[in-house]
């Protein structure tokens, strides 16, 4: 019963961080004013991970690294070896915006 419990946890989870974020801001940092992080209006910003952004609303949202501090990387390599741009959106080799459709909000 317990391994079917944690089972259920697991992919619920997994779910849940899959998921795009619709709620939020992008703000430009106030201690490192060339740097951007996103608000997600709650008191809380992504640090150490991964997010995919629609922040023009057309449905289509790109992936974005945040590093510890919670702000956004650009132009560099992220610590698991992806390259992202100038704008800090996840590219492939030749330089190619990774993409995912999401519903419109």
């Amino acid at each position: 019963m317990k391994i079917a419990k944690l089972a259920v946890a697991s992919v619920a989870l997994t779910l849940a961080l899959s998921f795009t974020a619709f709620a939020g801001t992008w703000r430009l940092g106030e201690s490192r004013p060339d740097s951007w992080w996103y608000d997600y209006g709650n008191g809380q910003y992504p640090s150490n991970t991964w997010l995919w952004l629609d922040g023009n609303k057309d449905g289509i949202s790109e992936c974005y690294y945040f590093d510890q501090a919670g702000y956004l990387l650009t132009n560099t390599v992220t610590p698991d070896n992806c390259r992202v741009n100038q704008s800090g959106a996840w590219v492939d080799g030749n330089g190619t915006v990774h993409t995912k459709r999401v519903p419109i909000v």
